[in-house]
């Protein structure tokens, strides 16, 4: 492991991150004695390149003597030591001369070493969905924006495993968290940062200024960082900005922290309290969101959830989605992970379902959504949010055992004989025990009376013998404990 000068000796709590993270992922970290700066190529180069070279050239032979792969937190380190490879194995000259003087040490580069940002690693060898397995605490309903920094993806061709100016690969790892990423306009640009170790502090706190104020358009939660140089920019210089303004900041945070945290891992394991920015906004919003999405674990299989949300085939097949542009069903399994139940009972979309099973005989799993659906209309019923169209066609049936009445006259015009008797006395016995059924106190939400409740029987001889009739003055309840068993009963096995 390469930790570069600014993680240990600045902020060795990123540092703990990153060791409490990267063995939980499979990766066995080995400290390697020898290193120095890797070095910095705007100071040094610039300085002198025989010194840029040689520096840089003599830590990835010690890397190399280890017989291990090179793995960095920094962006800085990253960016140097794959420019210097990619010259060294362009140039054989270049590496002849520089491999003659590190003979003087005792050293010889190859220049086969493989050299691996984390956040490279975290995408091109784990990968986003195996991240997101381990997650035990997501970030559901949180947003939050990436900031890639100057040397995570440049230059290219030396560094190539993602575009080096429409990246996508460290914003799949932020979503493989829970989160939702948000995208702003400025995310490419430079933090500023390197301005503020040359000297020009004003210009330097300016361009963080411009960063900072795009975020705050976007409402985000926090702002997520894969360089140690980018975080000191936006956690140190931003909290001396916010002493002048008075406002509240950003949340930063190094990926290894939030992972910890998604992990399982306490705040005060992570000494998140060293942040000169208060994170403590964020962390109270994330905990808002867990206890929401406990919830849901009481109602959806949480995995069927996250396939479907994820796999968004249904969003193409589904025809009211097709003929209703604001209709998503894989946004609408999204918002359920970020624990927003509430907010979705609340509006059209659990109605917007049509039952087709389309959804179900396409997906090559055999989920679907429509259970999804079912279960949302299900609790609409339950906490008594369902629109009153659908309460009033529901009450009809209760009440008369049909949707709607015949039309007694169209019948004999067309030749056709008196239907027979309906079954409604005996689907009441049947149905006696059923919460829905149950005699209403007083009128239903909105004011009007249960169709069914004036016109149900009440002879004990109707009633199954032995079986407790609901009483008289209990009134209908969407939390019902009943009904909640019963329709936990049915729904086994789904979504």
């Amino acid at each position: 492991m390469f930790w570069g000068c600014t993680i240990p000796l600045r902020f060795p709590f990123l540092e703990r991150s990153a060791r409490l993270t990267l063995p939980a992922l499979g990766v066995e970290l080995a400290d390697v004695a020898g290193f120095t700066c890797c070095p910095e190529a705007t100071l040094v180069k610039s300085a002198d390149e025989e010194i840029y070279y040689l520096t840089a050239a003599r830590n990835l032979a010690v890397a190399e003597q280890a017989g291990l792969p090179l793995l960095t937190p920094c962006n800085g380190c990253y960016s140097t030591f794959k420019s210097v490879l990619a010259e060294l194995r362009a140039d054989w000259r270049l590496r002849r001369s520089l491999n003659l003087r590190l003979a003087a040490a005792g050293l010889e580069l190859r220049g086969d070493l493989d050299v691996w940002h984390l956040v490279e690693w975290l995408s091109e060898e784990l990968g986003p969905a195996a991240l997101g397995k381990r997650m035990v605490k997501p970030f559901g309903g949180l947003r939050l924006a990436v900031h890639y920094g100057c040397h995570l993806l440049r230059p290219s061709p030396a560094v190539r495993w993602d575009s080096p100016t429409a990246p996508t690969k460290f914003e799949q790892l932020v979503k493989a968290l829970g989160a939702t990423v948000v995208d702003y306009p400025t995310k490419m640009d430079c933090c500023g940062n390197a301005l503020d170790r040359m000297g020009d502090r004003p210009t330097s706190l300016k361009m963080l200024e411009r960063k900072l104020a795009d975020l705050a358009e976007h409402q985000i939660d926090g702002l997520v960082v894969s360089c140690p140089s980018c975080f000191l920019q936006f956690d140190l210089n931003q909290a001396t900005l916010l002493r002048e303004t008075k406002t509240a900041g950003v949340p930063v945070f190094y990926i290894t922290e939030l992972i910890a945290l998604g992990l399982g891992l306490a705040p005060e394991d992570l000494a998140l309290d060293m942040h000169r920015v208060d994170v403590t906004p964020f962390l109270e919003k994330w905990a808002a969101r867990l206890a929401r999405r406990a919830q849901l674990v009481q109602h959806f299989d949480l995995g069927g959830l996250q396939t479907c949300a994820a796999c968004r085939a249904c969003d193409s097949d589904c025809p009211v989605a097709r003929t209703h542009s604001d209709f998503v069903p894989s946004a609408v399994l999204a918002r359920l992970l970020a624990g927003e139940l509430d907010e979705v009972l609340a509006g059209p979309d659990p109605w917007r379902c049509l039952d087709c099973m389309t959804c179900f005989e396409r997906c090559h799993s055999r989920l679907g959504m429509a259970k999804v659906f079912e279960r949302l209309r299900q609790l609409a019923h339950e906490r008594q949010t369902v629109r009153s169209v659908v309460r009033s066609n529901y009450e009809s049936f209760l009440a008369h055992g049909l949707l709607g009445q015949a039309r007694t006259s169209a019948r004999e015009r067309l030749g056709l004989p008196v239907l027979p008797p309906v079954g409604l006395d005996s689907l009441r016995v049947v149905l006696a025990e059923c919460p829905d059924t149950a005699p209403q106190s007083g009128p239903t939400k909105g004011g009007a009376k249960p169709g069914h409740a004036a016109t149900r029987p009440e002879p004990a001889d109707r009633r199954p013998s032995g079986k407790r009739s609901p009483a008289a003055s209990e009134p209908h309840s969407g939390e019902e404990p009943v009904r909640a068993s019963r329709r936990k009963d049915f729904r086994e096995g789904s979504l």
